[in-house]
């Protein structure tokens, strides 16, 4: 392979007379004063501000019966009324909990129970002891709490087996699962056997006790089968007729801190008696694409202001098309500023001028800020970069050039040039 090409473009600098001086939810149907949810209402409902709705007191007997408050008003546009829910393990509306509706909402409000905690939640949800439940007030347009609902102000409480309830401004936390699901053989043969096998595991790379259902395009195999200690369940299953099968592995774990999961494969059935070989293929893809690296013309004027100059690069354009995705960096060095005219035999130390990348760099990373007295004279700095693996695309670089000028400076005109220079690595 060939040594990294270095693609260098030049950019002049300028100062103009330097002087010492200068330089949710679904359907919702009613009946008087009450909001009804229909069964398209079954999704998530979670209120927006967990936290801003309190019971007093907050911890107590599961059969008592506290009032509660919210620390907020309803937000503008449902003002007209509100309502107290309590939610099923789906979000899903399971009842509604506080008496009657509320009106005077423009600020925070409260109200009662229809019953205690336990009741509420065992009879009006199903949610189950030990499991934190969400209670949720929906703000309405509407005076008489109907119409669509926005589901603000919410506390998780939660009935302990011990008979007490206890309330938190969060809920619980649920780790995620993912679940894989094989056939063996494929393809399979008509009438013949074929295992499938779910394996679930979870973001903390645990595997929850649940059971897995299998199914084939939509409809249930048998029963729910238990995973093993390796969150794996397997089960036989045999078709009939020759065709392409849908095959699913449903997990629902057994702990409500984990969710459940899909996997989903797809089996090809041949007819009985049919023979099949197997060719391996293989292919090589060529090396293509380009590395460039394209400055635009012109001379960056430095605008100064008292013993401070400054200015912005002419735009950089990096293209990367190499589909081998070595990485690559580009850096600029500038030389020192040579006076001319009333500044004639005077110089700027290009360590003076430092810069601050800007742009947008193709999966990379902009290089940092250099200031003075380090500048980027006597050191190129990195003005952006792209690891092995990364910087496929355009880049449209640029910097923000910042020069402190000497007070030993003659006043005059000065002169330099920035050096950019594209490294395309590989």
């Amino acid at each position: 392979m060939k040594g990294p090409t270095i693609i260098t473009k030049v950019k002049s600098l300028s100062a103009r007379r330097l002087r010492r001086s200068v330089l949710l939810l679904g359907m919702v149907g009613a009946t008087a004063g009450a909001a009804m949810f229909t069964a398209a209402s079954a999704q998530a409902a979670v209120g927006s501000q967990p936290g801003n709705l309190q019971l007093s007191p907050a911890t107590g007997p599961s059969s008592s019966t506290p009032t509660w408050s919210t620390t907020t008003a309803c937000p503008t546009g449902f003002q007209g009324s509100a309502v107290l829910f309590a939610l099923n393990q789906n979000g899903s509306v399971g009842s509604q909990i506080g008496v009657g509706t509320q009106t005077a909402v423009t600020a925070p409000f409260g109200g009662s129970l229809v019953g205690s905690v336990g009741a509420l939640i065992s009879t009006g949800t199903d949610v189950p002891v030990g499991t934190p439940d969400e209670w949720v007030v929906g703000c309405f347009a509407s005076t008489t709490g109907t119409g669509t609902p926005n589901f603000v102000q919410s506390i998780f409480v939660t009935v302990t087996a011990g008979g007490t309830y206890t309330t938190s401004s969060t809920g619980p936390v649920v780790t995620a699962t993912s679940t894989s699901l094989t056939a063996s053989p494929t393809p399979a043969t008509a009438g013949s056997p074929v295992t499938l096998t779910a394996t679930e595991i979870a973001a903390d790379n645990t595997h929850p006790a649940g059971s897995v259902q299998f199914q084939a395009n939509g409809t249930n195999i048998g029963s729910p089968v238990a995973v093993n200690a390796s969150g794996v369940a397997t089960t036989s299953a045999t078709f009939a007729a020759a065709g392409t099968e849908s095959l699913s592995a449903v997990f629902t774990p057994t702990p409500t801190t984990y969710s459940g999961s899909t996997g989903n494969a797809t089996l090809t059935v041949v007819p009985a008696g049919a023979l099949s070989g197997s060719e391996p293929l293989a292919v090589t893809v060529p090396q293509s694409g380009t590395f460039t690296l394209t400055v635009a013309p012109g001379t960056v004027n430095l605008t100064a202001t008292g013993l401070t100059a400054t200015g912005a690069l002419q735009p950089i354009t990096v293209s990367d098309t190499r589909n081998t995705f070595p990485g690559w960096s580009v850096t600029g060095q500038a030389a020192d500023f040579t006076g001319s005219g009333t500044a004639a035999g005077s110089t700027i130390s290009g360590n003076q001028l430092g810069w601050t990348p800007t742009g947008t760099v193709s999966d990379g990373t902009l290089g940092g800020t250099v200031g003075v007295p380090r500048g980027i004279g006597s050191t190129a700095a990195v003005l952006a970069s792209a690891a092995v693996g990364h910087g496929f695309g355009t880049s449209n670089l640029g910097a923000t050039l910042n020069l402190i000028i000497p007070a030993s400076a003659a006043a005059g005109p000065y002169t330099s040039t920035l050096t950019v220079t594209a490294i395309p690595h590989g």
